[in-house]
């Protein structure tokens, strides 16, 4: 991955992917001949494709640990999960969202509560402060490459003890005032759904400054026994 700042202007589809480069197909077809298609599944002395591409990531985020997994609304809800969220507990969240937003909050049978968004389409902070007491987590959606000030975001979230999950489905990659979009709360969450801006047909990720979180999400999405094999973990 490139950390090199895009200044230009945007002149590629935003409907039609670019064919994947010839390198990546190669690298698949390597696995499809081993038959070890299973993440866990190695032989002496390999690495699984996931587990370098949770290390590549996570040094393209600057963030200590990585985890790759099916899907970005599955990268929700584990996140969700990581930092406690029970059953009944209301969770804010964006009014101008996606589907698997909300979606992600209901499985865990969680509460959504929507917060209003300003005519630039980002969540607004006043609507914001006047909820955050009503909930111990906020799902942070940034739509459509749209970021609030984050800032003023974490302010509010620090002043009402709100844990903070960053949707970085849309943003990946970009910045806030110098820091990458997902760097701000515990967990940043980003989908790597054929429409995004990694490619691999369907599949998520998740950074994490904070251990425990980084191991609660690698046992509830993969195998303990293996929890050695994911390279951008943290210790067992």
């Amino acid at each position: 991955m490139s950390d090199e700042v895009f200044n230009g202007k945007f002149s590629g589809s935003f409907t039609q992917q670019e064919p994947l480069p010839a390198a990546a197909i190669e690298a698949a077809m390597r696995v499809m001949q081993s038959g070890r298609l299973h993440r866990y599944n190695t032989g002496p002395g390999e690495t699984a494709e996931a587990a370098l591409l949770e290390q590549e990531f996570a040094a393209f985020m600057g963030a200590k640990y990585a985890l790759a997994v099916a899907s970005g609304g599955y990268a929700l809800a584990t996140a969700l999960r990581a930092v406690g969220v029970k059953p009944g507990e209301k969770v804010l969240t964006n009014a101008f969202t996606l589907a698997p937003v909300p979606g992600a909050i209901a499985s865990l049978g969680a509460v959504p509560v929507f917060v209003g968004v300003t005519e630039s389409l980002v969540i607004d902070l006043d609507d914001l402060a006047a909820k955050a007491g009503s909930a111990k987590v906020l799902l942070l959606s940034h739509m459509r490459g749209h970021i609030a000030d984050m800032d003023r975001l974490m302010g509010v979230a620090e002043a009402a003890g709100l844990v903070v999950i960053e949707d970085c489905a849309h943003t990946m990659g970009a910045r806030w005032n110098g820091m990458l979009s997902g760097r701000h709360g515990i967990v940043g969450a980003y989908s790597t759904q054929t429409y995004k801006h990694l490619n691999s047909g369907e599949g998520g990720l998740l950074v994490t400054d904070d251990a425990q979180v980084a191991a609660k999400m690698t046992m509830m999405s993969g195998s303990y026994m293996h929890f050695d094999r994911h390279l951008a973990a943290p210790g067992p």
